[in-house]
């Protein structure tokens, strides 16, 4: 092709057959909880930390973060204008997925995804470890803080040390599960289900009741659709940058 957007030379072609060789292997592992249990909590995390990013943007203040080992998760805060806060958690999660996957097609790009991932995984261990009488399960929070800033400093270790792609492919790993698991999180709980229950609501139907435009289905749609196209953006915007 030519224009704006080259494709594919051989880093484009292994970049997109290694996103494809993920996702095929996320989908297969799915419910494999020895494999993919780490990864939905770190997905959960940063369903969470979308929470509290758009509570603290929007003038709140957060209390605690929490990822529990059912692959649940809660964002406890004050103020903040909800009817913002209350889909980022979703959308959040596709847009970082997105970002994510952006950043791995250059190196810069990678180091400071690094950062970004590293500072929210530092904070939430901070907060976690300053609160954590005030959680129902801090270890699971803590442990996935440890254990993926490890994650990070083995990739930053292979990258200098082993092989300078080591930092790419792994990050994409990790922001291709992300991707994948905020498609799948939106379709399971506000499309396929209607989850309104006295001890549980979904985001989706806390947000039709603040903003009774669409029903809680209809924000599901929303959100699923919005979150497909987010992804092939990211993997369009990583493979523009790695030609």
């Amino acid at each position: 092709m030519t224009g704006w957007f080259r494709c594919c030379d051989w880093r484009q072609t292994a970049t997109l057959i290694a996103i494809l060789v993920y996702t095929a292997f996320d989908l297969a592992l799915w419910r494999v909880d020895v494999v993919s249990k780490p990864m939905k909590l770190l997905a959960v995390f940063v369903h969470e930390a979308s929470h509290a990013s758009a509570c603290i943007l929007t003038g709140g203040t957060v209390r605690s973060l929490e990822v529990n080992i059912n692959e649940g998760g809660v964002t406890r805060f004050s103020g903040g204008w909800r009817r913002i806060v209350t889909p980022a958690g979703y959308l959040g999660g596709a847009l970082w997925g997105a970002v994510g996957t952006t950043c791995c097609g250059t190196t810069p790009g990678q180091y400071v995804l690094v950062g970004l991932l590293g500072s929210g995984l530092l904070a939430t261990l901070g907060l976690s470890l300053l609160h954590s009488s005030r959680l129902d399960s801090p270890l699971t929070t803590i442990g996935t803080c440890v254990f993926f800033l490890g994650v990070l400093a083995a990739l930053l270790a292979l990258h200098v040390l082993v092989a300078e792609d080591a930092l790419r492919f792994g990050l994409l790993f990790v922001t291709t599960y992300i991707s994948l698991f905020s498609v799948a999180d939106i379709y399971d709980d506000c499309v396929a289900r209607y989850v309104s229950t006295a001890a549980e609501k979904s985001d989706a139907v806390v947000c039709a009741k603040l903003c009774p435009i669409l029903p809680a289905r209809g924000w599901g749609v929303v959100w699923f659709l919005a979150s497909l196209g987010l992804w092939f953006l990211g993997i369009s915007f990583c493979l523009y940058l790695t030609g």
